[in-house]
């Protein structure tokens, strides 16, 4: 993942991330997921979306369309 990245969506559910991430990449929009797993009980983490700044907004608009939040 490249610098200044913006953190477009998350939750506790890598799976539900790894759907956003997917749509996104149908509408050709480039992310990436940072996963943040808690050290005592690794599947309570946090998995985090990140894509770049200029396609940003559009990412946000096609999650909301696609229902993902």
């Amino acid at each position: 993942m490249k610098e200044n990245w913006v953190k477009i969506y998350s939750s506790t559910d890598l799976v539900r991330v790894k759907i956003a991430e997917d749509v996104l990449k149908q509408n050709g929009i480039e992310s990436h997921i940072v996963n943040k797993p808690d050290s005592m009980l690794p599947m309570l983490g946090q998995a985090e979306l990140f894509t770049p700044p200029e396609k940003s907004d559009a990412a946000l608009k096609v999650l909301k369309n696609n229902k993902i939040d």
